[in-house]
């Protein structure tokens, strides 16, 4: 153990504290986007068998900060339907990220965002409101991806960016939806043993900036207009997305 932590204590810790205070803002202000920009980062300075765990503990360690606001404004119904399809996928993926080879996990990690951000860049759109048969088919995606990679976002975050809902209710579902696949992801990662104590360490040292980050994107959220947050939601997705392919 005394190695493990060894390895956190060093220039990477700075910079991975830098990394959580931003992407505490991108949380704050969009409901996701924190993992999209956490696990590609984490990845590059730690592997993602480092990487993956570390950001599902921030993750749920600031759920906790948004869900007040969140869970009066949430559909539960829709977010009741991506956690159950999202459920049988998150074993799947934790076992995928326990085999496979880092360099293969970056880059399908990398390849998975470029597809999401070329779907949006396409201009999917989707008619109508929200139907079960596509909240069960992005639940069930972004369980799996979540388990792998720790970037749960793109499915759920595309299928309503696809369609009309405000983003009061985008903001408000995905925050619930991610809580409830990350406390259910975590167990999982765990009894893979891929939970250490450098990651409960590292994930203390640095939540207290991603704490003041998603208190400054929350207020920046309630001064955002309808198309700045669609608008900020496409920039998030092409800004990691083109991070993630460098660095890989």
């Amino acid at each position: 153990m005394t190695e493990d932590l060894s390895l956190l204590f060093d220039w990477r810790l700075a910079v991975a504290a830098a990394v959580v205070g931003l992407a505490g803002v991108v949380r704050g202000f969009s409901g996701f986007g924190s993992a999209l920009i956490l696990t590609p980062s984490f990845s590059a300075l730690y592997g993602p068998a480092v990487a993956v765990p570390l950001v599902i503990v921030l993750e749920v360690a600031l759920s906790f900060q948004l869900l007040p606001n969140a869970w009066p404004r949430c559909d539960k119904r829709q977010v009741g339907l991506l956690t159950l399809a999202a459920m049988p996928g998150i074993p799947l993926g934790a076992w995928i990220l326990s085999v496979s080879d880092p360099q293969v996990l970056r880059w399908a990690v990398s390849g998975g965002i470029l597809a999401f951000l070329a779907a949006l860049l396409l201009g999917l759109k989707r008619k109508g409101a929200a139907t079960w048969p596509g909240l069960v088919a992005a639940g069930a995606l972004s369980g799996l991806t979540n388990g792998a990679s720790g970037i749960g976002g793109p499915p759920v975050v595309l299928y309503y960016l696809a369609g009309q809902s405000i983003a009061l209710t985008i903001r408000a579902n995905v925050i619930v939806f991610f809580f409830a696949i990350d406390l259910v992801t975590l167990p999982w990662l765990w009894a893979q043993g891929l939970v250490s104590l450098s990651t409960l360490v590292a994930g203390a040292v640095t939540l207290p900036l991603a704490i003041v980050g998603v208190a400054f994107g929350s207020r920046l959220f309630r001064l955002a207009s309808e198309r700045a947050f669609r608008r900020v939601a496409f920039a998030i997705i092409a800004a990691v997305a083109l991070a993630s392919a460098l660095a890989g």
